[in-house]
């Protein structure tokens, strides 16, 4: 259970997590429209996350582009977080 229903109707979060990480990969441009935003808008709104932060990989598939290399990347800076 990560949220309920306060006694105004508003949803009341219930998550102890202090942060979420979203990490995702996209095979062209990434757009975190229908993604990222909304998980973030669920953490902070319903779920009582206070912090959100993104981390991906985009291009993967666009051709001459080095798809290890930019998910190497991604995973550095997942390390240097201590994900």
């Amino acid at each position: 259970l990560v949220s309920k229903y306060g006694d105004n109707g508003r949803p009341v979060g219930l998550c102890k997590a202090s942060k979420l990480y979203y990490v995702t990969t996209a095979g062209g441009p990434y757009v975190g429209t229908y993604s990222y935003e909304y998980i973030k808008d669920l953490a902070l709104g319903a779920f009582g996350i206070k912090e959100t932060e993104l981390i991906y990989a985009e291009m993967l598939d666009i051709v001459g582009n080095d798809s290890e290399k930019i998910l190497n990347e991604a995973f550095d800076v997942i390390e240097k977080k201590q994900v």
